[in-house]
């Protein structure tokens, strides 16, 4: 199984992707109000795009960058919320719009379980089985 445990953090990645993309392509106030939010979006989604790069790399390389680039991106999403007084609004106000955006949400709740993937996914997943224990393998 350490295949799918190798592959288990891409799927909320994809998540986020999918989530970054929506934004980018349906929210025209992100365009009209924030060019350089949405330029940054476009980088953090290229970013993205090369990660999936990282499956030629070493497994543990690649699952460490996954997980410091998802709490990079969770500290950008949660962040911008501080960037509201630039848009004229409180940061309460634009907490609530972006938490009404549903690519935002999806790439803000996919990071966690980027982490949690690699986390849960990392036992024994490395050919090695960490104390002379085997895991289970569930069908």
């Amino acid at each position: 199984m350490a295949e799918s445990s190798e592959v288990a953090p891409l799927i909320p990645h994809t998540a986020s992707v999918a989530g970054q993309t929506h934004l980018l392509l349906t929210d025209a106030e992100l365009w009209a109000v924030a060019p350089g939010h949405a330029y940054g979006l476009i980088a953090i989604t290229a970013i993205d795009f090369l990660a999936y790069l990282l499956f030629v790399v070493r497994h543990g390389l690649r699952r460490r960058l996954l997980t410091a680039w998802a709490l990079v991106k969770l500290g950008l999403f949660l962040g911008d919320v501080l960037t509201a007084p630039e848009f004229g609004l409180s940061h309460l106000e634009f907490a609530a719009y972006l938490f009404g955006l549903p690519g935002y949400v999806v790439a803000v709740i996919a990071q966690p379980f980027v982490v949690a993937a690699v986390l849960l996914t990392g036992r024994g997943s490395s050919g090695k089985e960490s104390h002379g224990l085997s895991s289970p393998q569930l069908r």
